[in-house]
């Protein structure tokens, strides 16, 4: 088995890991060039963005060749506003997918911490981890998965109308100019990790201060993963940070750096 991933605050890698088999970040793949996959299963892990898929994961489903018995394909997402909270990221996934010429199994996804520090509180969001029941839930869908399960989840009509609401937000995503809302504090010391750890490399450390470009992923990987959390986003509804504790900063840089 092959899992395809990407991720940013370490919640799709561990899931990822959890499900077994070789692991293989999808920005090393990009940077590689790397697009053609063959096992008897394949999957890819990734994270939701206002009820899509992100631009990376959306650019690479549309220029990979994946050959397999059997395709899954997880989504990790935060937002628990009842059935359908997920929004409709999987079946704009499958449009995707098959648009390129992909026809996927089995596609799920798998309520966790949110990280969108636009709308969430990172230490409520931590507070709430037991009643998301994410290894029992994780267990079913690797058991489903492990069965050769054939599914797409529908996230009924709660969940298609905020994939409708979102479209906007994800065109504004897309543009790649979120960083023009982050600033940096004094607690910088100039490590350099929030350019490790940005997929895009859209981050350069310059007089010992990070300069963000126009071409934001809108992931905050580096936000996250900023050991003196100097990183900070207008309007942030936290200060606290987040990175899954299955995962470390070693892994998301090893997944991500494009330096």
């Amino acid at each position: 088995m092959k899992i395809l991933y990407f991720t940013s605050t370490g919640n799709s890698l561990a899931v990822a890991k959890k499900i077994g088999g070789e692991t293989i970040s999808i920005p090393w793949a990009i940077k590689n060039n790397q697009y053609d996959f063959e096992n008897d299963v394949i999957g890819l892990v990734f994270p939701t963005y206002c009820c899509y898929p992100p631009k990376i994961i959306r650019d690479f489903v549309a220029k990979a060749k994946l050959k397999a018995n059997y395709l899954f394909a997880i989504a990790t997402y935060g937002n628990a506003m009842g059935k359908g909270g997920d929004g409709s990221e999987m079946l704009e996934f499958d449009k995707i997918a098959k648009t390129a010429g992909h026809n996927f199994n089995y596609l799920n996804s798998i309520l966790m911490v949110d990280n969108f520090i636009d709308n969430f509180d990172i230490g409520k969001e931590i507070e709430k981890i037991p009643s998301k029941k994410i290894d029992e839930n994780l267990a079913a869908i690797i058991d489903e998965i492990n069965e050769r399960k054939d599914y797409v989840k529908d996230p009924g009509l709660f969940g298609k109308m905020m994939t409708g609401m979102c479209k906007g937000l994800v065109k504004s995503q897309d543009k790649g100019l979120a960083a023009q809302k982050f600033f940096v504090s004094d607690a910088c010391i100039g490590c350099g990790t929030c350019a490790k750890v940005c997929p895009y490399r859209n981050i350069i450390i310059k007089d010992g201060r990070p300069q963000f470009g126009s071409n934001c992923l809108s992931c905050y990987g580096c936000i996250h993963s900023c050991p003196q959390t100097a990183i900070h986003k207008k309007g942030e509804k936290s200060v606290k940070r987040w990175r899954n504790n299955n995962v470390i900063l070693k892994e998301i840089i090893e997944a991500n750096n494009q330096n």
